[in-house]
């Protein structure tokens, strides 16, 4: 059995938080449906705060140490989804097994196989994930001005660091392509600022920078804490 692994402690612990984060109990992550405009991704609710949605709706929302999903028709109290409980406190994120995680176990880490923006916070710690570890691998990171730098992955490894002769930079482009395949994906890297520990604050950091793959990735992970 592969041994628990805590990618994702602290991955608030190192974004910054705006004030009305620090007091929100709970973040709305995800919103479909009729009552969508009024539940927007980002809208933060306190936890006297009442939801209430329509047939159609499915609203996901982000509470201190867990995410819940919510489906309309209904009445929702925000108390019972901010999960403050003792027992989700062992971490803010807490022990996950690589196994159970379909995508990028770290929130901070570069997934080399998505397209879009990036949030970083560290670029000393800066890693490269893959979803496939089994065989070498080998990428050119290409900058907007033609300069390629390879990185390459042993067999067996997922993660390998940013290479330091390239130094991300905010709002920098970044092109990703896989030797073997020649298979291409672009990535705009975010700086942001290393400040807090607030899950919530950590969720809309990612929404207002638009790093939907980490969100996706952060949202997923706190599902399974509620669970």
């Amino acid at each position: 059995m592969m041994k628990a692994r805590l990618w994702l402690v602290g991955a608030a612990t190192a974004v910054g938080l705006s004030s009305t984060a620090a007091v929100a109990s709970v973040v709305v992550v995800r919103s479909l449906g009729p009552s969508s405009k009024a539940y927007p991704p980002g809208k933060t609710l306190t936890e006297s705060a009442k939801i209430t949605l329509q047939g159609g709706d499915v609203v996901t929302v982000l509470g201190p140490n867990s995410a819940q999903t919510l489906r309309g028709p209904g009445n929702f109290n925000t108390s019972t989804v901010s999960l403050a409980s003792a027992a989700s406190k062992r971490g803010r994120f807490g022990a996950l097994r690589a196994g159970e995680i379909a995508k990028n176990p770290s929130v901070w880490d570069i997934d080399a196989t998505q397209t879009g923006k990036v949030c970083i916070t560290d670029v000393s710690k800066l890693q490269l994930w893959r979803p496939d570890s089994t065989a070498e691998a080998t990428i050119n990171i290409r900058t907007a001005d033609g300069a390629v730098q390879p990185v390459t992955w042993v067999a067996g490894n997922s993660s390998v660091a940013w290479p330091s002769a390239l130094r991300p930079t905010n709002g920098g482009d970044y092109q990703i392509e896989w030797q073997d395949t020649g298979e291409k994906s672009n990535v705009t890297i975010i700086q942001v600022p290393a400040s807090g520990d607030d899950l919530v604050g950590a969720a809309q950091v990612l929404i207002e920078n638009g790093c939907e793959n980490q969100l996706d990735v952060l949202v997923d992970s706190a599902s399974k804490m509620g669970k």
